[in-house]
């Protein structure tokens, strides 16, 4: 019990400090002016571009830096989280790994990635909030070398690509291979996620959706994304307030059309359809949020989140930020992003609303632990005027009622909540159950 009481009060702590935040990087591009003689006329050539840390408001699209701070560098679209504890945000740049702090937009930190295989290379990574370590993928390519006549000269192509599951220290840049296993040689932009409660990490092949235990690094779970043919579930984002996978569903329509160059019928794309939806990991059954067309895809490199305040799934589309409702699957709100200091686009979207003091749930199957994740407890009513009951098949410890920002609002022994005196609005239930499952739950109050 008193391990427990500690570790809502580390919760109310940090809190504390909380700030809500949708940080990503921004980018602004230089030109320089010359005369062209030929086409009699003064044209734009491009010269150098600058990123910086910023933030972005999605209710409004404004787009705005975070500091003063300015850096002539490259990004790699392949990878970035936020811790959201020490207010850092990582991205890779090269083979180096990129440490901002979020509070100044400074970069505090830039350190060559490295680890115990040849790679210098992590990718598709995320802060797991439920043990506040760096997880993702070290892809490994294998090459042969051949004599080239042309060039009179040996050169290496690549002949493979082992990708091995890993976390990261961002101090030191040094990466950890966990587990022996290999993965799929593909693995998408389309997004990654991590389940803080279970500890897998999710990521999309595809067509395949694959759960790594951050245990061990092995597959927690396999399946095919069952859609409709030329369907895609991208965009990924995990919300810990009903513990869904979210995304948007890709549907494309074609049509065979005669060409005439080729002499035959090729199929071409004839339109495409988006609607918010979630998977099933343990099955890889996709099923709509949206009961119609959104008409708003996601960009890939732009990001995904969940605001679990509001309920809302929030996507950077390119132009746009769209907010679409996780109840109804409906857009709530799509403004144009807007960039006051001259920037001309924010990628890597994050933020660090969502599964803010998550703890654990499923235990290390290596220490010998009974796994009590298969604890089955239920809330009803389910949203509620006043009183709320807890059904458990174990025993009910000890029952904690927490705001959406993790603040503890009281606590009980019973297995039963009064909320009549709190305001409407969604609460994060903790239940202690005495086989020594925490269990999380999500209630509404009228």
């Amino acid at each position: 019990m008193s391990k427990i009481i500690l570790l809502f009060t580390g919760i109310l702590l940090t809190i504390n400090s909380f700030v809500a935040q949708n940080a990503g990087i921004l980018r602004k591009n230089y030109f320089s002016s010359y005369y062209d003689p030929t086409l009699n006329a003064t044209i734009d050539v491009f010269d150098s571009s600058t990123i910086r840390l910023g933030s972005v408001e999605p209710l409004t699209g404004v787009v705005s830096p975070i500091g003063n701070q300015v850096y002539n560098m490259a990004i790699n679209l392949n990878g970035a989280t936020n811790d959201y504890y020490q207010n850092r945000y990582y991205i890779g740049s090269g083979f180096n790994l990129l440490t901002f702090d979020m509070g100044s937009g400074d970069l505090i930190n830039n350190v060559p990635i490295s680890g115990p295989l040849p790679s210098s290379s992590f990718q598709n990574f995320r802060f797991n909030p439920s043990d506040s370590i760096i997880y993702g993928m070290v892809p490994n390519n294998f090459y042969s070398t051949y004599f080239d006549s042309l060039s009179m000269t040996y050169i290496d192509v690549l002949d493979s690509t082992q990708i091995r599951f890993g976390s990261i220290d961002p101090v030191s840049g040094q990466y950890t291979i966990i587990g022996n296993q290999s993965f799929q040689n593909l693995y998408t932009l389309a997004g990654n996620s991590i389940d803080p409660y279970q500890m897998v990490y999710y990521y999309s092949a595809v067509d395949s959706l694959i759960g790594i235990d951050l245990y061990n690094g092995t597959i927690y779970t396999e399946v095919p994304i069952q859609m409709q043919p030329y369907g895609l579930f991208e965009n990924i984002a995990y919300s810990c307030v009903d513990t869904c996978i979210y995304g948007l569903s890709r549907q494309n329509f074609t049509s065979m059309v005669y060409d005439s160059l080729f002499m035959d019928f090729v199929e071409v794309i004839d339109s495409t359809t988006f609607r918010l939806s979630k998977i099933n990991p343990n099955t890889g059954v996709v099923s709509f949020v949206s009961p119609c067309n959104i008409q708003a895809g996601g960009n890939l490199t732009g990001g995904a989140y969940i605001d679990p305040n509001t309920m809302t799934y929030y996507f950077n589309n390119g132009n746009y930020i769209v907010g679409v409702s996780l109840n109804s699957g409906l857009i709530t709100s799509s403004v144009l992003k807007s960039y006051p200091t001259g920037e001309i686009a924010l990628d890597m979207m994050r933020s660090n609303l969502n599964c803010y003091g998550a703890s654990k749930v499923r235990t290390n199957p290596s220490m010998g632990i009974p796994d009590t994740s298969s604890t089955q407890v239920t809330l009803s009513p389910n949203p509620t005027q006043d009183h709320i009951s807890i059904k458990s098949s174990g025993k009910v410890k000890s029952i904690y009622l927490l705001d959406m920002l993790g603040h503890q609002i009281m606590s009980s022994s019973n297995e039963t909540l009064d909320l009549s005196s709190q305001p409407a609005g969604m609460y994060l239930v903790h239940i202690l159950v005495e086989n020594g499952a925490l269990v999380h739950k999500s209630v509404v109050k009228n």
